[in-house]
């Protein structure tokens, strides 16, 4: 993996969250830090989230554009992208 150069950065203390954003040569890299517990809980409640989407479409049910798209990308992330590390 070759060492990406920071062109531009800002961060962003939110409550107990930490927002990062990075302006790399070739896009940006958007980085969220927090509690490691409570994000696990809200991934757990995302993913139940993700899975109510895909049997809704399994059962022809109309799902709106932007759950659409999400469910798109979700299905990227999880399959077909790189694994990292």
């Amino acid at each position: 993996m070759t060492e990406e150069k920071v062109q531009k950065q800002a961060t962003k203390e939110y409550g107990p969250y930490e927002f990062k954003l990075e302006g790399l040569e070739d896009g940006y890299r958007v980085t969220f830090k927090g509690n490691k517990e409570e994000i696990k809980s809200q991934r757990r409640v995302g993913a139940s989230f993700i899975n109510f989407l895909r049997q809704a479409e399994k059962a022809g049910w109309p799902i709106p554009f932007p759950f659409r798209l999400l469910l798109k990308f979700w299905s990227e992330y999880n399959g077909k992208g790189e694994k990292v590390g």
